[in-house]
């Protein structure tokens, strides 16, 4: 019901620390864990309410019908409990880390809760709200470790989210052509959603691209990387077994997550130690 798997997606908080060289900052990276466990408590009341709206469609679902709520293991009042003193604690912890922190959190709460009421029914809306979500993750992580995010990290994050956004809705798409999982579904076309797709990761590409030529410690360098995730991402969206959420999508590639790793791990010693010793 809160989903643990999916808390880590907030990872993207981290991502204005460790571009700023600030990762052996330990205020700063104190900060950030608190923002990160500030945004795992948000999200986890995000997933509850949720649930609570799509109960009774997630009942008459094959998989989602074993979920608590779904399944009327906890009851809707117990859960919507639950899910408010997640709320509160999620933005009471942001505000230990600043305002702008607790701000952006509660910005997040409320666009997802406007997300789950609405949004996640109209076509296009839905996928730049998800997108919003990460930029937000981005903008409390600069917030938490006192950085200011660039224009072509912005842009950068942004068109990874639409791609990611994009492609689980084709995910979906192609997994359950009659739509009986989401209302929106009906109104989208898979020559859409494909064409969606492909411009937004070619926008990832470009927009990383730039970003690391702006910079120094050779950034230039994990573009390739980049290009590889992307296609490999790509690669799994198009198999028959993937519903496109980025979560499962990345726990399920071993070779996605190993080169992920490996992004990470030549991203740290470009930025940290390169030219050392």
């Amino acid at each position: 019901m809160t989903r643990p798997k999916n808390w880590v997606k907030n990872i993207f908080i981290f991502v204005p620390l460790v571009f700023s060289l600030n990762l052996l900052n330990v205020n700063a990276l104190l900060a950030t864990v608190v923002a990160f466990a500030s945004f795992c408590l948000i999200s986890s009341a995000v997933y509850i309410f949720n649930d609570i709206c799509d109960a009774a469609k997630d009942a008459a679902h094959p998989v989602k019908r074993s979920r608590p709520i779904a399944s009327g293991l906890i009851s809707k009042s117990k859960a919507a409990v639950l899910a408010i003193l997640l709320a509160l604690a999620g933005i009471a912890v942001g505000f230990t880390v600043n305002i702008a922190v607790m701000m952006l959190v509660t910005a997040y709460l409320a666009l997802n809760i406007l997300y789950s009421a609405w949004l996640k029914h109209v076509p296009v809306f839905d996928c730049f709200s998800i997108a919003a979500g990460f930029v937000l993750r981005v903008y409390a992580g600069g917030a938490a470790s006192g950085e200011t995010v660039s224009d072509w990290l912005f842009l950068t994050i942004a068109a990874m989210s639409l791609f990611m956004a994009f492609g689980k809705r084709r995910g979906e798409f192609s997994r359950v052509r009659s739509a009986e999982s989401r209302d929106v579904l009906r109104r989208y076309d898979i020559v859409f959603l494909q064409g969606m797709v492909w411009i937004c990761a070619g926008l990832s590409i470009v927009f990383y691209s730039l970003w690391a030529l702006n910079r120094e410690h050779n950034m230039v360098y994990t573009v390739p990387l980049i290009i590889f995730l992307v296609s490999r991402y790509l690669l799994r969206l198009s198999d028959p077994d993937s519903h496109g959420d980025p979560t499962t999508v990345l726990f399920k590639d071993k070779v996605l997550l190993a080169a992920g790793g490996v992004y990470g791990l030549l991203t740290v010693f470009l930025l940290y130690f390169q030219g050392r010793g």
